[in-house]
């Protein structure tokens, strides 16, 4: 029986507007009246995911920064912090964006910060840029990000990421890196992913993971997704999320997660 349940947040619970619809809210809320957990769980910062908290109205875990960060409610209490901090691989990764003149998104222990070309807002969607502009600039990230990072996240065109996995990403091998869209890459550290956070989440909780359901669209929800008993891949997800999914929900613009979440009380029913 499902006990825990985590959701991506872009592409999943947002919509195509980055909103959260009042369909999906409704069904969260009946979600946890019921007694099933629930968790917010996104490459998203603290910031972004508790933007999401805030939408909804309500207090869960939250799992944050591509899974360096897990809440235990509301970023009321840390569960866990799995940082990095190798200097060899970090000036690599600063080589790389000065090279190719792309963005850099740092979050760190202390604080977050940016560092790329004056148009990088161009290549971010709404509230990353926000986000961004609220941290600190950097023009010597080789000083700055020297500190414990969550999560890096390079920002550049497909084929920039691509050669992002040939040329920065075997010279760094102790960091994780994944695709969290079709312009950014999250860079953490080597046993950080979703999968392992909700994993430290569900242990938390006591509960297994055949009681665990996740839903998601991105390649970073793949590990989410492998950990659970439950798999939901969104329709607008890649092929290769719904090839190893249980179940396909509806898009995002579809109230997709008001459809897995339903099913999900039927069976409890």
């Amino acid at each position: 029986m499902i006990k825990l349940i985590a959701i991506d947040l872009d592409g999943t619970l947002f919509d195509s507007h980055q909103q959260v619809s009042e369909t999906n809210k409704r069904a969260i809320k009946l979600v946890l009246g019921s007694g099933i957990q629930t968790a917010i769980v996104t490459g998203r910062g603290r910031a972004g995911a508790m933007t999401a908290i805030d939408m909804l109205g309500v207090e869960m875990p939250v799992i944050c920064s591509a899974g360096s960060l897990v809440y235990k409610d509301h970023g009321s209490e840390i569960i866990s912090a799995r940082t990095f901090q190798i200097q060899d691989e970090l000036t690599r990764i600063v080589d790389f964006a000065r090279k190719y003149d792309t963005g850099l998104i740092a979050d760190s222990s202390d604080g977050n910060w940016w560092f790329g070309p004056d148009e990088l807002g161009e290549d971010l969607d709404p509230l990353t840029a926000a986000y961004a502009w609220q941290s600190r600039r950097t023009l010597s990230p080789e000083i700055d990000f020297l500190r414990p990072m969550l999560k890096i996240t390079l920002v550049a065109d497909p084929e920039i990421l691509r050669q992002a996995e040939d040329e920065l990403c075997r010279q760094c091998p102790s960091l994780h890196h994944v695709y969290a869209g079709m312009r950014y890459m999250d860079l953490t550290r080597i046993d950080v992913n979703k999968g392992s956070a909700l994993e430290i989440l569900a242990n938390s909780l006591g509960i297994d993971a055949e009681d665990t359901a996740a839903i998601g669209d991105q390649l970073i929800d793949l590990s989410m997704l492998n950990y659970s008993g439950l798999a939901i891949a969104m329709k607008n997800a890649p092929d290769a999320l719904k090839q190893i999914a249980d179940w396909v929900a509806p898009s995002n613009d579809e109230d997709g997660v008001a459809w897995a979440l339903e099913r999900i009380m039927g069976k409890k029913q």
